[in-house]
């Protein structure tokens, strides 16, 4: 059974864990919390002793819900050593929340605050380009070799990604279907890779029944978008 921690024992039970934590902010009347709890217990049972899955009740925590800016329920954390590695927003399908533990079992906990998640993977004998601004092992580019590390984008392909269309050498345009916890979800894990990878523009935005996910680079990044468009249609396959 998942642990219930608090505003007073989050450091102790989450921060200072030896192992990774997966932490949902949830509440007793969310309809969509109630959806995934059965598969979050799977996943807790699966991913046991290497990942522990805690809970906060939003409602009553609410230092908590505003250091990690918890706007709704359910909301996923993964943190290793202290740091997120990854995140999902709203009743997202199975695969989804399965890659928020698997990003626990097996990303690098990244330096404490910098808030980014795309750190290399625990064992990973290959090192990141170096990409001017972006630290080297801050960073993995998505080319065909080394694509991009967080297994929440392969899980948003595998379930979501309906086609891709690179309209410019620069732009990649991916058609996602799904209703508001896709958007919601694409525009929370893009919003964070445009954060580790600054090079990144991504604009999210509905086209009928499709979520649409432009994304844009400098001309010296294209090759970025080949990676990116070979694991969207790898994760797809």
């Amino acid at each position: 059974m998942a642990v219930l921690v608090t505003d007073a024992t989050f450091e102790q039970e989450v921060e200072l864990s030896p192992v990774p934590v997966v932490v949902e902010f949830y509440a007793t009347w969310c309809g969509n919390c109630r959806r995934i709890a059965p598969v979050l217990d799977e996943l807790e049972a699966e991913f046991a002793p290497n990942v522990r899955l805690v809970k906060v009740n939003a409602d009553e925590n609410p230092q908590l819900v505003s250091k990690f800016a918890v706007a709704s329920t359910p909301r996923l954390f993964a943190i290793v050593g202290g740091a997120q590695v990854a995140t999902a927003v709203g009743a997202q399908p199975e695969p989804t929340l399965r890659a928020v533990f698997e990003a626990a079992a097996t990303l690098m906990a990244t330096e404490p605050g910098t808030g980014c998640g795309c750190g290399p993977s625990r064992g990973s004998a290959t090192s990141a380009p170096a990409v001017g601004w972006v630290d080297a092992e801050a960073c993995i580019l998505p080319t065909t070799d080394q694509p991009i590390r967080l297994a929440e984008f392969d899980a948003l392909f595998a379930s979501s990604l309906r086609g891709l269309r690179r309209e410019e050498p620069g732009w990649l345009r991916l058609h996602l279907a799904g209703g508001a916890d896709v958007e919601a979800g694409a525009r929370d894990l893009t919003a964070r890779e445009a954060e580790c990878c600054s090079f990144f523009d991504f604009t999210v935005s509905r086209e009928g029944d499709e979520v649409i996910v432009d994304v844009r680079v400098p001309s010296d990044k294209e090759f970025v978008l080949d990676g990116l468009a070979a694991q969207a249609e790898a994760a797809r396959a």
